[in-house]
């Protein structure tokens, strides 16, 4: 089985999060692992996330990324990209997109085997959630918080930005459903 390393949120330009990073990097166990990149929650848009590719590239790795809103790709394009990676790195945004466009592309199962295959599944904020089996996420309607259903290889239900005000109201939100619930805060 693989490992799965999760950052609640954080800010990448000022190194807060090099620490978390680094140690991702490390448990690949090797000196040049290849990282991939996939940005579905922000749309596919990387614009901006420059400082989570140096963060990796200081550490020695390769980055590289699967846009998964691109209709050109096949279902073995896909698990090609997914199966070469020996780490998996998810960025924020919209989780029910991410959820949604993982689902139709069938992207979901080959997260599945990558796991079951040793490769190390990581990211942040909806790059964490969509390991759980539920997320708690601002992706409703007007940016109302919503549970969103994940691929489940973790048990229970996520929260990231836990010290953000408005993200703190799933500690009452979890008590509406028969899930555990795991909040972290950024950094």
């Amino acid at each position: 089985m693989g490992t799965i390393a999760m950052v609640g949120g954080g800010r990448y330009e000022d190194g807060e999060i090099f620490p978390v990073i680094k140690h991702i990097v490390s448990l690949a166990g090797k000196a040049e692992p290849n990282v991939l990149f996939v940005p579905t929650a922000g749309f596919d848009y990387i614009i901006g996330d420059e400082c989570i590719f140096d963060l990796f590239r200081q550490c020695g790795a390769k980055v590289g990324n699967l846009f998964l809103t691109d209709t050109r790709l096949t279902k073995a394009d896909i698990e090609r990209k997914i199966m070469s990676a020996d780490i998996i790195y998810v960025g924020g945004g919209n989780l029910k997109f991410l959820m949604d466009t993982w689902n139709k592309t069938g992207a979901t199962q080959i997260f599945r085997e990558a796991y079951e295959k040793g490769i190390i599944l990581s990211g942040y904020s909806s790059g964490a959630m969509c390991w759980f089996e539920m997320g708690w996420d601002d992706c409703g309607e007007d940016h109302s918080f919503i549970f969103v259903d994940c691929l489940g290889i973790l048990k229970g239900c996520f929260c990231p930005h836990y010290e953000g005000k408005s993200w703190n109201d799933f500690k009452y939100a979890i008590k509406t459903i028969a899930f555990d619930g795991i909040a972290a805060e950024d950094g």
